[in-house]
Formats: C-alpha cells, sequence, structure tokens
C-alpha cells in the first residue's frame, strides 16, 4: 500500500442536466422510483430519465455524485487528479489515505447476449440488466471499485474513508471450498 490523496469537490443546488454538464465521460448508474439504469454520460447528458433521484456518472479516474433535492440537488466530485475539479466548487481538504484496495461488487446474473459494446445480464428472480462491455456468454460481471485506506489520527486506526466506482470487469465468484 501507498499514500494516494483523493482530492473533492462539492456544490449544492444543481440540476441533474447542470450536473451532467460536470460529469466525467464514461458511465451513468442512474436511480428512478421505477427503475435502475446504467447509460453513457452522453445519452445522460442528451436525455434526462423521468424522476432520477440519484446518480453515479464515473470513468476510471473520476466519480461524480448526485442526490436530488427538490429539484436540483448535492454534487459531489472524487478524483486523484485536482486539475479536473470545477473552478465553482467547494474544495475541503482533500483526504490522505495511507493506501488504496482495488475491489469490486458482483452483479446479478449471467451474460447472455453481447452487442455493440454492451452485454445483458439476466437471472430469473431480478431480470436482465445491459452493462457496457463485450462479455461471453455465462460470465459474470463486477463493477470495479477503488476504496480509500485511511487512519483514525487519535486512535490510529485503520478504516475505509471513500469507496469510487471505477469500471465494468470480468468476474467470477468465489466458490466456497468443501472442509
Amino acid at each position: 500500500m501507498t499514500g494516494t490523496t483523493l482530492h473533492v469537490a462539492t456544490r449544492d443546488g444543481l440540476t441533474f442536466t447542470e450536473a451532467m454538464e460536470r460529469a466525467p465521460d464514461g458511465f451513468a448508474l442512474l436511480t428512478t422510483p421505477w427503475r435502475y439504469e446504467i447509460v453513457t454520460t452522453a445519452d445522460a447528458r442528451r436525455s434526462t430519465p423521468e424522476g432520477v433521484f440519484e446518480a453515479r456518472v464515473f470513468n476510471e479516474h473520476t466519480e461524480l455524485r448526485w442526490l436530488n433535492d427538490a429539484d436540483s440537488g448535492r454534487t459531489v466530485l472524487l478524483t486523484e487528479d485536482p486539475t479536473v475539479l470545477p473552478a465553482a466548487f467547494a474544495k475541503p481538504d482533500p483526504l490522505e489515505a495511507t493506501g488504496t484496495i482495488k475491489g469490486g461488487y458482483l452483479l446479478w446474473g449471467k451474460a447472455v447476449q453481447a452487442s455493440d459494446g454492451w452485454t445483458t445480464l439476466t437471472t430469473e428472480r431480478i431480470g436482465s440488466l445491459r452493462v457496457p462491455g463485450e462479455f461471453g456468454g455465462g460470465c459474470h460481471v463486477a463493477l470495479a471499485t477503488c476504496e480509500y485506506i485511511a487512519r483514525d489520527p487519535a486512535h490510529g486506526n485503520a478504516y475505509i474513508a471513500e469507496e469510487r466506482l471505477l469500471s465494468f470487469e470480468l468476474s467470477e465468484p468465489l466458490r466456497r471450498e468443501k472442509a
């Protein structure tokens, strides 16, 4: 583990459209009361899905988070590159991490169809979800993350201070070994 600085910028009062103007090119996880959708940042900028109350927009270098609060919201940008932070955003002290850990979240379902740079994952209980990337039939996909580890200055305890989304990648679920 090596030290890493995570820079943060925040701004209140931005609409979804205004927040998307500052979002990194990549992918957007959009939450509405009716569905959960994954789109490109360009698609999110072009057409705002009705009822979006939360968005996480990311690429391998930067993540933007937006949470709706009465038609405007709180916007937070996270990055290791301070030059991408908008000037109009507040910049609290950066997070001085003692290290980082790569991780991920296994997504429901298995790949059943890939075309045009996207793969459909499906499972009987949940339904289907399209994710970016072309993954072979039967494969599992994970949402890759980077966790930032910090130390409590008073007691020295290490903890995960922040997490940033990175990409979608091939994953194999862990298997239990027989005792």
